[in-house]
């Protein structure tokens, strides 16, 4: 699991909800099943808003205690700080424009906030996204021939991590054109639209 999807989804699902508990916040995204497509548990989000806090990303506001002075179970509320708010868009983009073929996680985030973008933006992005996964799919086909005239330096079969990429990046490349092509048809309503 990327560090920097953790950070993009902690952000994001703050921002969304405006002022929230760390409950609110890690509720909401393990009912987006985050526990399953990007291994991020309960801990690594309570985690990540300390840490986001720390470096001033977000804010720490207090509950005042409930009615009859009792205090709340978890009195911390956390908001995007400007800084927090730039580093959210910062990684939305980079998760939408760089491809990694070996760790499809960061894209999977993005794609839980891609209408906080311009639509011209996000088509951009698509767009420069298919054209690295194409580079990437010739560059891996290069890669796997070379991994097996290196079986003296490495085990045969490691040749099935390329493919594994290879494949991965196929499914992607075929999601992504027809994620494009519903985006120019009109699907969703992206910040700026009308």
């Amino acid at each position: 699991m990327s560090a920097d999807a953790t950070r993009l989804l902690v952000l994001g699902a703050t921002r969304q909800e405006g002022s929230a508990t760390g409950y609110a916040i890690m509720r909401e995204l393990i009912s987006w099943g985050v526990e399953d497509w990007a291994s991020v548990n309960p801990g690594s989000i309570y985690g990540a808003l300390r840490a986001l806090a720390k470096e001033g990303l977000l804010v720490e506001d207090s509950e005042p205690p409930a009615a009859g002075g009792r205090s709340r179970r978890n009195s911390k509320r956390y908001r995007l700080t400007d800084e927090g708010s730039s580093a959210f868009t910062d990684l939305l983009r980079r998760a939408l424009w760089e491809v990694d073929p070996y760790q499809g996680t960061p894209f999977l985030a993005a794609l839980c906030f891609l209408v906080d973008l311009t639509r011209d933006e996000v088509l951009a992005a698509i767009e420069e996204r298919i054209t690295r996964l194409d580079s990437l799919q010739r560059q891996l086909s290069f890669d796997e021939k070379q991994t097996v005239l290196d079986t003296a330096k490495r085990p045969p079969h490691s040749v099935e991590f390329v493919r594994l990429a290879t494949a991965r990046l196929d499914g992607e490349r075929t999601f992504t054109g027809t994620l494009l092509d519903r985006i120019r048809n009109g699907a969703y309503t992206f910040a700026g639209d009308g």
